[in-house]
C-alpha cells in the first residue's frame, strides 16, 4: 500500500512463505485469525452462487481484507480512501483511467479563467437526514481552506465560495487554477453532514451523502469496519454491496490465508500471492497504483549537466524494477502523462533502456562521477537494482536506506541529491510543476530554477481555451523531456486476490492507492 505515493512498510513486497518455511508464529497468527474471522462471521460458504444482475441495486455482503489500519473517519488527514471512500462522495469522481471526470455530488460544471461553477445534484441526503445542498458545499469547502493539511493548498487561489442557490456553487477565484476541478474529485474534498461539522463528532460518526453508511455497533476498532446500505441513497441501482465489512490485518500471508479459508472475498496481496491465487482456484488482479520515476534533487550540482542526466535515464531500465518487486506487472511508459490526460506530448520520444547510449553520453560527459541516492529499507530491491544499473557506465551510487519514518522526514531536506518515487502521480500538469519545477516547489529543495519550464507553466496559466493550455502543457512536458530532468517511469502496481465464488467485477481506479472501487463489486449469492 502507499502513503504519499510511497508503498509503506505494511505494503512491501514480500515472498510467499512455503508451507515448510512458516514459523510457528506464522501458524499460530494464521490459526488464530481465523478463528477470529469466523467468530465475527455470519457466512462462510464458498460454494459458487449465481451473480446477480449489474443495476439491479445493492445486495449480499462483500468482505474485504486490507493491512489499513482505521483511524477515524476525518477526511483531511487521509492518504488514501480504504475506508473514507464507503461513506463519503465529492463533487466529481474519476473514471477508472485516473483523470477522466465524472458527475458525483455535482451533475455539472463550467470553467472560466477565474470561475467555476457547479450545478448540485438534487434529492440527496446525508447519513443523518440533514439536505444535501449549496449551503454544506460551502461548509465543507471552506472547513478545507481553513485546516491545515496537504489539501489546503489545493483551494490557495480560491478566495469566495458562494451559494447561488440550493443547486448552484460558485468559486471566484485570486487566479487561473488550472488542477482546482480535478483536485475537488480527489479525496480529502469529501462533503461530511454539516451538522456533524457543527456538532464536532464527525470524526467518530463519518456521516456522508455515500451509499453505506457506517454500523458501529457492528464494527470493532482495530479489527473490523461494517457500513450498511444507505435507504436514501439517490442512485441505488449502481450500487454493489449492501453491506462491506473491511477487515484489517498487517500480515499478507494471514490475508490469504483468510481468504483460502473463505472467511475474506477480497484481500489486497503480494505479487508472489496474486500469483499464487491464480493457481489456486482464486483469481487476482493488479492496477498502476502510483507512477515512480526518478527524482533528480540536485540539477545545480550532481545532476548538472545535462549529458550526464542523459547517460542516467538511457542507464535506467525500468522494466527490471517490474520484474524484480511487482511480478513483471505495470507499464513503463516514457513520459510522465499518459495518453489522453493533458500534457501528454505524442511527440516525445523519451530514454529507452541504451546500455550504449547511456556509455558514450557518459564518457561525453567527462566519465565515472558518484552520488547518493535515499531510499527506504522495505525498498532495497529497486535501490540495489538502480546501483547496479548505474555501475555498468562506471557511475558509483551509494545507497542510505533508512526505515520509511525516518525516509519522510528526510529526503526531500536538499541533502540527498536523488530518490525513486512517486511525486504524486494523481496531479495534472499543473500541479506537477508547482510540486517538481516551481521555485518552491517540495521537489526542487534547492530552490533550481526552471526558466523554460516557469514560461511554459505561465503560458498555460493564461491560456483563454482548452486547446491553448494543452499545447502549453505539451511544451512543459517536452522542456522537461529534452532536458532530462525527468526518467525512469513505472508503474508501482498495486494487487488483489479474490474469491471467484464469491465476488465479481473487482476494478480499480488508477493512481488511487490502497482501495478499489467497492460500489461495482458484485458479490454473489
Amino acid at each position: 500500500m502507499t502513503q504519499n505515493g510511497l508503498p509503506t512498510p505494511a505494503g512491501r513486497v514480500r515472498r510467499s512463505r512455503t508451507r515448510s518455511a512458516r514459523t510457528a508464529g506464522g501458524l499460530l497468527l494464521a490459526t488464530a485469525l481465523t478463528v477470529t474471522l469466523a467468530s465475527c462471521s455470519n457466512t462462510d460458504d464458498t460454494t459458487s452462487a449465481p451473480q446477480k444482475k449489474s443495476g439491479t441495486g445493492p445486495s449480499g455482503t462483500l468482505k474485504v481484507g486490507t493491512n489499513q489500519q482505521f483511524e477515524d473517519w476525518e477526511t483531511v488527514t487521509k492518504q488514501n480512501s480504504t475506508f473514507t471512500s464507503l461513506v463519503y462522495e465529492s463533487l466529481l469522481s474519476v473514471a477508472p483511467d485516473g483523470f477522466t471526470l465524472k458527475p458525483q455530488l455535482a451533475t455539472e460544471w463550467k470553467e472560466t479563467q477565474l470561475q467555476v461553477e457547479f450545478t448540485l445534484r438534487s434529492g440527496v441526503f446525508f447519513h443523518d437526514g440533514t439536505p444535501f445542498n449549496a449551503d454544506a458545499v460551502v461548509k465543507n469547502l471552506e472547513r478545507i481552506k481553513n485546516t491545515p493539511s496537504q489539501y489546503r493548498s489545493q483551494l490557495a487561489s480560491v478566495k469566495a465560495i458562494t451559494a447561488v442557490d440550493d443547486t448552484h456553487v460558485r468559486l471566484d477565484l485570486s487566479e487561473p487554477a488550472p488542477s482546482l476541478v480535478t483536485n475537488l474529485a480527489r479525496l480529502g474534498m469529501y462533503m461530511v453532514s454539516p451538522k456533524a461539522l457543527a456538532a464536532g463528532d464527525w470524526k467518530t460518526q463519518g456521516i456522508g451523502t455515500g451509499p453505506w453508511k457506517f454500523d458501529a455497533k457492528a464494527s470493532t476498532k482495530g479489527l473490523r469496519t461494517v457500513v450498511t446500505s444507505f435507504d436514501k441513497y439517490y442512485d441505488k441501482a449502481s450500487i454493489g454491496p449492501a453491506r462491506v465489512e473491511v477487515t484489517q490485518i498487517n500480515d499478507p500471508d494471514s490475508l490469504y490465508n483468510a481468504l483460502r479459508a473463505g472467511q475474506l472475498d477480497v484481500v489486497w496481496t503480494t505479487p508472489p500471492l496474486a500469483e499464487r491465487a491464480d493457481k489456486e482456484g482464486m483469481k487476482s488482479t493488479w492496477f498502476p497504483s502510483v507512477l515512480w520515476h526518478l527524482q533528480m534533487y540536485d540539477t545545480k550540482g550532481v545532476f548538472a549537466d545535462k549529458k550526464f542526466r542523459q547517460a542516467v535515464c538511457y542507464a535506467m531500465n525500468p522494466q527490471d524494477y517490474t520484474d524484480a518487486a511487482l511480478g513483471g506487472k505495470g507499464k513503463t511508459p516514457l513520459q510522465r502523462f499518459p495518453e489522453g490526460q493533458p500534457g501528454h506530448n505524442p511527440t516525445i520520444q523519451g530514454y529507452p533502456f541504451d546500455l550504449d547510449k547511456a556509455k558514450a553520453l557518459i564518457k561525453e560527459a567527462g566519465g565515472p562521477r558518484e552520488f547518493t541516492l535515499i531510499s527506504y529499507d522495505t525498498q532495497r530491491t529497486i535501490a540495489e537494482l538502480f546501483r547496479s544499473q548505474m555501475s555498468k557506465i562506471g557511475v558509483n551510487v551509494k545507497l542510505e536506506l533508512p526505515n520509511f519514518p525516518q525516509f519522510l522526514s528526510t529526503y526531500q531536506n536538499g541533502k540527498y541529491p536523488a530518490a525513486i518515487l512517486s511525486d504524486g502521480s494523481r496531479s495534472g500538469a499543473y500541479d506537477y510543476y508547482n510540486r517538481k519545477f516551481a521555485i518552491d516547489a517540495p521537489g526542487n529543495p534547492l530552490k533550481v530554477p526552471y526558466p523554460q519550464i516557469d514560461a511554459a507553466a505561465a503560458e498555460g496559466l493564461k491560456a483563454t481555451t482548452p486547446e491553448a493550455r494543452d499545447a502549453a502543457w505539451q511544451k512543459l512536458s517536452k522542456i522537461v523531456n529534452d532536458e532530462a530532468l525527468d526518467c525512469g517511469y513505472f508503474d508501482y502496481t498495486g494487487f488483489w486476490a479474490y474469491n471467484p465464488k464469491k465476488v465479481d467485477n473487482i476494478k480499480s481506479t488508477t493512481n488511487d492507492v490502497a482501495v478499489f472501487r467497492y460500489r461495482e463489486a458484485q458479490p454473489k449469492g
